[in-house]
């Protein structure tokens, strides 16, 4: 069974009119995310699970666990 070219345009058409809206649902979220974020900064709320922040951990001399710079709750610990 070969498609007939109408067939064809029309699969071709679908597929065009789906990947268009697509598009504008993913500008329109992109667009939501952004004014979220701004708010946000605006605010002074800040995410803390956000992929662009970073802790630096150190291991203790002492017990050998990873710490943010603060006290392990451990006797004896440097931190």
């Amino acid at each position: 069974m070969i498609p007939s070219l109408p067939k064809l345009l029309g699969l071709i058409a679908i597929i065009w009119v789906v990947w268009t809206l697509f598009r504008i649902y993913e500008t329109r979220q992109a667009a939501i995310r952004a004014n979220q974020t701004k708010d946000d900064e605006a605010a002074g709320r800040c995410d803390r699970s956000d992929t662009n922040h970073s802790v630096e951990l150190r291991e203790c001399k002492q017990c050998g666990a990873w710490v943010s710079g603060e006290n392990c709750g451990r006797e004896n610990c440097p931190y």
